[in-house]
């Protein structure tokens, strides 16, 4: 939040960005017969006016408006992550576990001489280089 940008070219651009939501916003109202379409088209112009002409009036909405912008986007990356978490990773980890399936090979064999892998050698080509990927 310190990082804020409240210059008059930002506010302009935050005047203008408002403008043109609401006017959609209202445009999408009108086309659904809803009377409220007004104050939309209102409150933009007034953005749209404040904008260009006096940037600076715009300051304080501009801060209160991203520090809204903050909360909403901390509360949403939890609840998508925690979604994710025990929608996606939750059930493929116990199908797995029913299963026995131990992708990171973690098992401790104690009759086991060396955990490491045999890597296959493979004779040198400068044209591996190449194509990485």
């Amino acid at each position: 939040m310190e990082n804020l940008k409240t210059d008059e070219r930002s506010l302009r651009k935050y005047g203008i960005t408002m403008f043109v939501a609401l006017v959609i916003i209202g445009t999408i109202l009108l086309f659904k017969q809803k009377p409220v379409y007004i104050w939309f088209y209102g409150i933009g112009s007034l953005f749209l006016v404040l904008g260009v002409a006096i940037p600076g009036s715009l300051k304080q909405v501009y801060i209160i408006w991203m520090k809204l912008a903050f909360v909403l986007g901390w509360i949403n990356t939890r609840i998508i992550l925690a979604l994710m978490f025990y929608l996606v990773f939750t059930p493929i980890g116990l199908v797995m576990k029913l299963f026995g399936k131990d992708l990171l090979d973690r098992k401790i064999e104690k009759n086991k001489e060396s955990y490491w892998k045999k890597r296959e050698v493979k004779k040198f080509n400068p044209m591996d280089y190449e194509h990485q990927f």
